[in-house]
């Protein structure tokens, strides 16, 4: 997790919404240089002070979003559905070679009911980025946390963060990632196609939080994974 320059900075592409400044204040918590990303340098810069408000001693920059892709190798994508073909339009060549995380669900919320968008080609949002972007190293990850639970820092995590994404190694990358977070196990869900299943899990849980006014994660009962070995 470190080079010779010091630990390797996680990039957070709309990182000023819920998701993104939840995500990155708890890496920021754990010691992981972050960069907030946002259509705005401005609004950015504001959220990374927060962060450095928020967690003393947190090293926390903000940039517009292909200064802060560039700024990283670890990319974590964190915006709403809305904004990713705009994305994908301006930074596909420039996800090249990179740990792409997509944490993007495709939702949309009609008369009180969460549901998911169509996405163009079919499957998942981490399918479309990774044909997109098909030197890009996509793992879909973190899809099913609440972003209100995040931000919070003196709530603990629980749950399990299902990976899934073509590269065995990047999946590996994030699996270190997770471990990071205390509360949460890191479970090798196997290939991109499987990220459709974890969004359609996300609207499911978002329905549930309505229903009885709850925060919930998922986790998967009678399976051991190698790090409990």
């Amino acid at each position: 997790m470190t080079t010779a320059d010091g630990p390797r900075a996680i990039a957070f592409i709309g990182g000023t919404g819920p998701e993104g400044i939840g995500l990155a204040l708890r890496f920021a918590a754990a010691g992981v240089p972050v960069i907030i990303g946002s259509r705005v340098g401005t609004r950015a810069e504001a959220a990374a002070a927060s962060i450095r408000a928020a967690v003393p001693g947190a090293q926390a920059h903000g940039f517009e979003n292909l200064e802060a892709v560039a700024r990283a190798d670890r990319v974590a994508l964190t915006f709403p559905y809305a904004g990713l073909g705009d994305f994908l339009e301006t930074a596909r060549g420039r996800l090249a070679g990179k740990l792409v995380v997509d944490v993007v669900v495709p939702l949309s919320l009609r008369d009180g009911f969460f549901e998911l968008l169509p996405v163009p080609g079919g499957g998942s949002v981490g399918e479309l980025i990774q044909r997109e972007a098909p030197e890009a190293r996509v793992v879909s990850a973190f899809k099913n946390l609440s972003a209100e639970k995040l931000r919070k820092l003196t709530a603990p995590l629980e749950g399990d963060i299902v990976l899934c994404g073509e590269d065995a190694a990047a999946r590996a990358q994030v699996s270190d990632l997770v471990s990071l977070l205390p509360g949460l196990r890191a479970v090798d869900g196997g290939g991109i196609a499987n990220a459709r299943y974890l969004e359609a899990i996300t609207a499911l849980l978002l329905n549930l939080n309505r229903r009885y006014k709850s925060q919930t994660s998922i986790a998967i009962l009678g399976l051991r994974t190698d790090r409990q070995k």
